[in-house]
């Protein structure tokens, strides 16, 4: 594990293929997290600032606070001493986000069982139910682990007039 006093490095080899998120991509937002949740807020606001378009803002909020929170309660273990980074781009074409613990190995996209929806939701298992929704608001989502903790890169395929 990484000390928590030392910033969360970002394994540039899956970060290199450009073709994800087309021309012209900007890093629009590199924060560092501490792993409580009254945190998230403040990250929250950050969002908000750099984000060119309302409904844009919510669904990257709203995968952020659900993985933010996973990460902190199941990953991390409620250790509030830990960090999570976060790094925001955009490009003409797509919104892409990353999130990079120090927790131990962990897939959610792969791990997590599917929520059954056919289910009444008095009937339904606690659980399963954000990890569905962050798959759903993005089109792209995947989880890899460097040995020093794990990678969750987001992509979101974004309207032509959002970025202009």
């Amino acid at each position: 594990m990484t000390e928590s006093n030392k910033p969360i490095r970002f394994p540039e080899d899956k970060l290199k293929n450009p073709g994800h998120c087309g021309h012209n991509k900007r890093m629009v937002l590199d924060y560092r997290v501490p792993a409580r949740l009254n945190e998230i807020k403040k990250l929250t606001d950050a969002v908000n600032k750099v984000l060119p378009d309302y409904n844009l803002a919510f669904f990257a909020n709203l995968c952020l606070e659900e993985l933010i929170t996973n990460i902190i309660h199941h990953g991390l273990k409620d250790a509030a001493d830990r960090f999570i980074q976060i790094q925001i781009s955009l490009s003409d074409e797509c919104l892409e986000i990353l999130l990079k613990d120090d927790a131990p190995r962990f897939d959610p996209f792969m791990q997590v069982t599917p929520p059954n929806l056919a289910l009444d939701s008095n009937e339904r298992p606690i659980g399963g139910l954000g990890i569905h929704m962050v798959k759903n608001l993005m089109d792209d989502v995947h989880a890899y682990y460097d040995g020093t903790g794990n990678l969750i890169v987001l992509h979101k395929k974004l309207p032509h007039h959002i970025t202009k």
